[in-house]
């Protein structure tokens, strides 16, 4: 698993090798950044491939030094929070490999930081104070629609995450949506009445 950091975050792993981009599938790859949300210091920890957003607060110095156990922990959190079983949880983590840190993920991640950053400056509720999961401050920054690269249709990204999980094989595949012919309905009911 690799987990891309900001310069802010890099900041805060002085003692902390960066690793170059080893080129890992994005599923498993996590952008962080470290930015202030109404006085507060908030990590975005950021999906490369589907931007699934999880926001954290309040980060102790002790969890600094154990940076990536405690961003697998987080990840680990809210996968079970989103419904994931133990072993799927496990697989996805037997599947990414060991954890590194290195930089970013390229321009658009970045970007995408970037805007969910001004994102959360219009967040008109208060953070929690006595937790570090921020779920309402996640849910809103998860709440746009957007169409990330690999991706042939926009979905929200907690939809994407799943279609991440399902190309993985970590879920099985559920069946496409029915389509509704438009075209057929209305030529068959053309000339009814109500």
């Amino acid at each position: 698993m690799e987990i891309g950091a900001t310069k802010a975050v890099q900041e805060r792993l002085k003692t902390t090798k960066i690793d170059e981009i080893k080129g890992a599938s994005l599923v498993f790859c996590w952008d962080t950044h470290l930015t202030k949300i109404k006085g507060r210091n908030v990590l975005f920890i950021v999906n490369a491939s589907n931007r699934y957003t999880i926001a954290m607060t309040d980060i102790e110095p002790r969890n600094w030094k154990y940076y990536t156990l405690y961003i697998s922990r987080v990840i680990h959190g809210v996968m079970q929070e989103m419904g994931y079983s133990e072993e799927q949880i496990e697989q996805y983590f037997k599947m990414s490999g060991d954890m590194i840190v290195t930089k970013t993920h390229g321009k658009k991640s970045v970007g995408g930081i970037n805007r969910m950053v001004t994102d959360a400056q219009y967040f008109d509720k208060k953070l929690e104070k006595d937790t570090k999961y921020q779920w309402e401050l996640s849910e809103y920054l998860n709440r746009d629609i957007c169409q990330p690269e690999g991706f042939d249709a926009y979905g929200y990204p907690s939809e994407l995450f799943k279609l991440d999980m399902e190309r993985i094989g970590i879920v099985s595949k559920r069946k496409p949506a029915k389509v509704i012919d438009f075209s057929q309905y209305i030529e068959n009911n053309r000339g009814t009445t109500d």
